[in-house]
């Protein structure tokens, strides 16, 4: 990131105490399964003027835990809000600040959490030592204000139905446990989940009213682990807002193949070809342009995918995971910039804010295409350079 410094190294770079608390912010995002920690400290300099540093923090409830952990001296708002979009900008979250007590509590949480699941920790991590060497003991109370901010507010009962459900395949249950009623025998509540973690892929819902005027809410669950894809039915009542009984009716595999007609969707493209044989004036505008996406290399190119600003597609009826991308950059090594979509309304989105940015001075629109599966990702892996000539390989 460019204008920004970040601290590398342990505590040899010249942390290790002095810290005065500034202020701080976590993510609303506990129940999808991450979380992210901005945390703002001022340091003291013999002979100098004191410094800004910001600890962000990017944890994995699920599985990894302590995913990432940067530090940067920053001075500026402008350059505190472009770290953060770097590190959090795919969470699609709202901030909610945290006392000086609660953030240390969440480092040492994240931590021992890490270190518990026999994960690595970043090598970093040494930064942190002045928090993890005196953990602070946090009260019922204060514990379950920092679960409030850390919780985003739902407002259907579709929401409470898909986040409950994704807590439980994601083996997160004290995620599941914050969704409950409180006062309700536990027996009430069976686990739905496979034996081992699975990723809650897509959700169909369906309310239902038996002959009492009992309503419940009854779930096809399209989940993947280990290679596997299940359809999970249960059944799940929502009262006030949190969950007072949940049941597995039934859990059956299917192939790859069926998995992948499920999740089948249209996808708009638009072909870019980059106009520059030296890549650097394009990498300058679009690493500007990506900053929040989430990237990932592949065999011949770059993967950037854009999420949409919050989560409001766990509310829905039909939650589909991919449904927070608002779109999909691959920038390819032989000069293509291949952006998808999954509706005209988001290409033609995409299509006008790289009109109005800088990255359009090096890039010229070549062709558009709506296919009725997802094409980009094939792409990806295909091994192809040029997206026209892996068209032709198809058609063959």
């Amino acid at each position: 990131m460019a204008g920004l410094t970040l601290i590398e190294g342990g505590l040899g770079a010249g942390l290790g105490g002095g810290y005065t608390f500034a202020d701080g912010a976590v993510t609303d995002t506990r129940l999808m399964g991450v979380l992210g920690l901005r945390l703002h400290w001022i340091k003291d300099q013999a002979g100098g003027a004191p410094q800004n540093i910001y600890q962000f923090y990017y944890y994995d409830i699920e599985e990894i835990g302590l995913d990432t952990f940067s530090v940067f001296l920053l001075d500026t708002e402008e350059d505190v809000a472009t770290a953060t979009r770097s590190c959090f900008g795919g969470l699609g979250a709202v901030m909610w600040p945290v006392t000086e007590k609660q953030g240390r509590y969440l480092v040492c949480r994240f931590v021992e959490e890490t270190k518990r699941r026999g994960q690595p920790l970043p090598d970093n991590i040494d930064q942190a030592r002045f928090i993890t060497d005196e953990p602070p003991v946090l009260t019922e109370e204060e514990i379950e204000n920092l679960h409030r901010r850390m919780c985003t507010f739902i407002k259907t009962d579709y929401g409470v139905v898909n986040y409950y459900l994704m807590r439980q395949f994601g083996k997160d249950p004290q995620g599941a446990a914050l969704l409950r009623k409180k006062g309700v025998p536990e027996d009430c509540f069976e686990d739905v989940s496979l034996p081992r973690h699975a990723t809650f892929l897509k959700n169909s819902i369906e309310e239902f009213t038996d002959g009492e005027g009992r309503k419940s809410y009854l779930s096809e669950s399209l989940v993947e682990g280990y290679d596997e894809h299940w359809i999970v039915v249960s059944e799940t009542e929502v009262q006030d807002g949190r969950v007072i009984s949940c049941r597995k009716r039934s859990a059956f595999k299917i192939s790859t193949a069926e998995a992948s007609m499920m999740l089948s969707r249209n996808e708009y493209v638009t072909v870019f070809e980059i106009l520059t044989q030296d890549m650097e004036p394009f990498d300058q505008v679009f690493d500007i342009y990506s900053l929040g996406m989430t990237r990932t290399d592949h065999e011949t190119g770059e993967m950037f995918m854009e999420f949409k600003p919050d989560n409001s597609h766990a509310e829905l009826q039909e939650f589909n995971l991919s449904d927070d991308i608002e779109a999909l950059y691959y920038v390819t090594d032989y000069g293509q910039l291949i952006v998808a979509a999954y509706s005209l309304e988001a290409i033609q989105s995409a299509e006008r804010r790289i009109a109005k940015s800088p990255v359009a001075a090096v890039v010229l629109p070549t062709a558009k295409y709506n296919f009725a599966q997802s094409i980009l990702y094939e792409f990806a892996v295909s091994g192809y350079t040029d997206f026209g000539e892996f068209l032709e390989s198809l058609d063959g």
